[in-house]
């Protein structure tokens, strides 16, 4: 497979996952605004039940998602930086959109690891 194929595969992957978040991002939203201060023991329980729903069937398959993705471009990018020389005009457009997109993984797996946190943070406080 020439490496045009896989940094065109790497890019449609990115966009796939980037779209599902996309999809996500009002149900994630909707579950962090959850009041954690809330009186009543079944408002708290609602919340709770709508933050562990999220955080199973959003949050944490799409942080999986990003990290999977990730994990399987870095040992290529890592290369591509050893073997190659910073040059301001003379660059390898693939190699460079290559890591480029291996970057925005790694981007997106924080950004999805630190609201999968901080919706196990809510759900544990909603205890």
């Amino acid at each position: 497979m020439p490496f045009s194929d896989i940094v065109a595969v790497s890019g449609l992957l990115l966009t796939l996952t980037t779209f599902l978040f996309n999809l996500a991002w009002p149900k994630l939203t909707e579950a962090m605004a959850q009041d954690e201060y809330q009186s009543g023991l079944q408002a708290r329980k609602r919340s709770r039940e709508k933050v562990i729903g999220t955080l199973l069937g959003c949050a944490l398959p799409l942080t999986c998602a990003f990290a999977a993705l990730f994990y399987v471009n870095l040992p290529a990018a890592v290369r591509i930086i050893q073997s190659s020389r910073l040059a301001l005009w003379d660059f390898d457009v693939d190699h460079t959109l290559y890591v480029m997109v291996v970057v925005a993984l790694l981007a997106f797996t924080l950004i999805n690891a630190r609201l999968t946190l901080k919706l196990l943070g809510k759900w544990r406080n909603l205890h």
